[in-house]
């Protein structure tokens, strides 16, 4: 059980859980409202370099910046289910925005640390050297021309 929960009664748990699964599955998030403390204030170790935080209807984001310029962002929610692609993909694109380059990272075993149901944005100072596309292609294209869907490629297999 998250530790938010440990003082909150069974019903008022269950109220707040099935919030939080219709704000989900609707999308209606809420604005984020930002929280800034002084640094080493929330924690120890790698999480004492936290100086700020967002949240909404859904989702609480610890955000730090990086000496490398890289800015991470480590993202919960009261049930401690993982975000889909599309909910990190909006975090990343409301909170670092949508030209922005961010990564989940699968380090090394020896440097897991698996305590606690977060998962980590790490978003890039510069585009990544490869992508999914071949960005001189893409930018000759207009950005509607980058984004297909599945109907206009049957039809163009066709």
């Amino acid at each position: 059980m998250t530790p938010a929960f440990l003082n909150v009664d069974r019903s008022k748990r269950r109220f707040l859980l099935k919030e939080e699964a219709k704000n989900r599955s609707s999308g209606s998030w809420g604005p984020w409202e930002t929280i800034h403390f002084p640094i080493g204030t929330i924690g120890f170790s790698w999480t004492a370099g936290f100086t700020t935080a967002h949240k909404n209807k859904v989702f609480s984001v610890l955000d730090r910046h990086l000496a490398s310029g890289v800015r991470h962002l480590a993202v919960t929610s009261l049930s401690e289910i993982r975000p889909t692609w599309r909910e990190m993909q909006r975090i990343k694109d409301e909170l670092a925005g949508p030209e922005q380059t961010a990564v989940e990272v699968y380090p090394p075993a020896a440097e897991v640390i698996d305590a606690a149901n977060m998962f980590h944005l790490w978003v890039l100072p510069a585009p990544l050297p490869f992508s999914l596309h071949d960005r001189a292609a893409a930018t000759r294209r207009s950005p509607s021309e980058n984004i297909r869907s599945t109907s206009s490629r049957e039809a163009q297999a066709k």
